[in-house]
């Protein structure tokens, strides 16, 4: 990518942008206040020679990487993520990840491994219409109730699980963010080395956070599938964004060796 130092480069990403990270100073990026999932990018020194690079984080998981050069009359001054994917190969390839093709899906890049966003989506998607199988596990707090409707596993051992929201109050809740750890069933909270977070491949729908009052919501979150050792416990976290009705609950293998094949 090259940026200018008296014009401006929008980058258009898939979701919400959740962190940003240059190899160097000369590069000035900002987030508009309506637009959380542009990033406004420009050089902050006329002419700086070499190059840079870019990271960028999304809140779906997603990890975007740019090489950055200067020319001060960039042929491109806005760029699509989304519809742009033979320029994010390129530039993947370029940095030795990935592979350049016109089709090439966005990858989310965990720690446990790489997952495409489209399997993901269509997955998750699958799991929504799937029969309810699961009773009475949950949480409940404040009239905000979280049932776990179903578990189900797919070919690339990724785990989901399907989740009814019900707000019994007529106050709106909206949802922060989703943890999952996997604890010692009869964990100490101050002894960190008892617990392991769990990342969360995917939220779906990605768009939908809000429950207004007297309303319900399915959710679906992805996880890396991975057995438990005896004496521990997978806990899901739902916290509630500026507020103190956070929800959680545990499932023990018990639980999770009713996983459904998708």
């Amino acid at each position: 990518m090259e940026l200018s130092y008296s014009k401006t480069t929008h980058i258009i990403f898939p979701s919400k942008i959740q962190d940003f990270d240059a190899g160097s100073d000369v590069v000035i990026a900002t987030v508009p206040e309506k637009l959380l999932n542009v990033l406004r990018v420009k050089s902050d020194t006329k002419g700086f020679a070499g190059e840079t690079n870019m990271t960028v984080f999304t809140e779906d998981g997603g990890l975007f990487s740019f090489l950055i050069r200067y020319n001060e009359n960039p042929a491109v001054f806005n760029i699509n993520i989304s519809n742009n994917m033979a320029a994010d190969g390129q530039a993947t390839t370029s940095m030795g990840i990935g592979q350049s093709s016109n089709n090439s899906p966005n990858v989310y890049v965990m720690e446990e491994g790489n997952y495409l966003e489209e399997s993901l989506k269509a997955s998750s998607l699958e799991v929504l219409v799937r029969k309810d199988y699961i009773r009475q596990v949950g949480a409940r707090k404040s009239d905000l109730n979280i049932l776990l409707r179903g578990i189900f596993l797919d070919e690339n051992n990724v785990l989901y699980l399907k989740l009814d929201m019900k707000n019994k109050s007529l106050m709106p809740y909206q949802i922060d963010f989703i943890k999952v750890f996997v604890r010692d069933k009869n964990h100490i909270r101050r002894m960190a080395a008892q617990e392991k977070e769990i990342s969360v491949l995917m939220d779906y729908p990605v768009s939908i956070t809000h429950l207004n009052g007297l309303q319900s919501l399915e959710k679906v979150i992805a996880i890396p599938y991975s057995t438990l050792s005896d004496g521990k416990i997978l806990e899901i976290e739902i916290y509630e964004k500026a507020g103190g009705r956070h929800l959680k609950f545990h499932l023990g293998n018990d639980i999770l060796i009713k996983a459904k094949r998708l």
